[in-house]
């Protein structure tokens, strides 16, 4: 009778102090019996039981399912869907952008400079591309080139020849490459240009006019005929910038400098003489070719100066991504 007694006491106080408390409900399963202090957006403040004026708790309400307040009152948590964080580029690259390897280029001046030209680019890897320009140049093409440019060649002289320069182009874009690491123009950006060039020229009927005053005040007049070959031929560093436009075209403008050596070969060897001068020489040679229409050249020093501003037109490619 002792024992049931004291067995009927026990759970009479448990009772007692279940109904004074709180209970949590974890989204773990679990049942946390407790005393709620405070609940606000994000959190729930509570203390242990067998501790009431202990340390205070603090959870998240989006551990918790539910609460339950000793009074019976019952409040269930919203369930909180954390969203899931995709890496997104910050602008979608054109579809074939790394597939831009090659390039067929035209020159907008070449026929200022009596010639056409025609240009070649190929993307060896990244940054590094290979460039040849080759050209055909005719006095024809530019009548008014001779007045243009000091070339030697006279009203009445006619020319022709070619010229190709190959070279090795360092591009650089870094601020694109920053921002789409797997895409990349291997064409675009501002770039260095190192070039060798060859050009070949044939003119026919160069003159050469000599006026002399005689110890009699006559004045003699003399022209002189003739054709010239020359080559000329030289180191050069480009500096320029190459944009694409909607992967189809690109436009390329640059400016250089070299020096260049040359070799001439005159059909008259009197052409530079007159009769009077006693076989001396009475014009100097190397005053007369400088447009060698891949360059220009000063006839006396050899310095040369190059230009250009290209249009050219992309090359589809077939093939997997670089």
């Amino acid at each position: 009778m002792m024992k049931r007694t004291v067995l009927l006491f026990f759970i009479f106080i448990s009772t007692i102090c279940s109904s004074q408390s709180d209970t949590l409900y974890l989204q773990s399963d679990k049942k946390l019996p407790c005393k709620i202090l405070e609940i606000d957006d994000l959190e729930i403040k509570y203390r242990s039981l067998s501790n009431t004026d202990g340390p205070l708790y603090i959870i998240g309400k989006s551990k918790v399912i539910k609460y339950t307040l000793s009074n019976g009152f019952t409040e269930f948590m919203p369930k909180v869907e954390t969203p899931i964080k995709t890496e997104q580029p910050l602008q979608q690259p054109p579809k074939q952008i790394s597939n831009i390897r090659q390039v067929i280029k035209f020159s907008l001046l070449s026929p200022v400079f009596s010639h056409v030209s025609l240009g070649y680019e190929y993307a060896i890897k990244k940054s590094i591309n290979l460039e040849v320009i080759a050209g055909y140049s005719n006095s024809h093409i530019n009548s008014d080139e001779i007045k243009l440019f000091r070339t030697g060649y006279n009203e009445g002289s006619s020319y022709h020849g070619m010229f190709i320069k190959p070279g090795i182009k360092f591009v650089f874009d870094d601020e694109y490459f920053e921002k789409f690491p797997k895409y990349k123009y291997t064409i675009q950006g501002n770039y260095i240009k190192l070039d060798f060039a060859v050009s070949y020229i044939n003119a026919k009927n160069m003159k050469a006019t000599y006026s002399i005053y005689t110890p009699s005040a006559a004045v003699v007049t003399q022209t002189n005929i003739t054709n010239l070959k020359t080559i000329a031929y030289g180191g050069f560093i480009n500096f320029g910038h190459q944009a694409v436009l909607k992967d189809v075209l690109t436009f390329d403008y640059y400016v250089g400098f070299g020096f260049t050596g040359k070799s001439e070969t005159y059909s008259n060897t009197d052409f530079f003489t007159s009769p009077y001068s006693q076989g001396v020489y009475t014009e100097n040679k190397n005053s007369y070719t400088s447009n060698y229409h891949g360059f220009l050249r000063i006839p006396t020093l050899g310095l040369s100066f190059t230009s250009g501003f290209n249009i050219g037109y992309i090359l589809p490619q077939k093939g997997k991504k670089s």
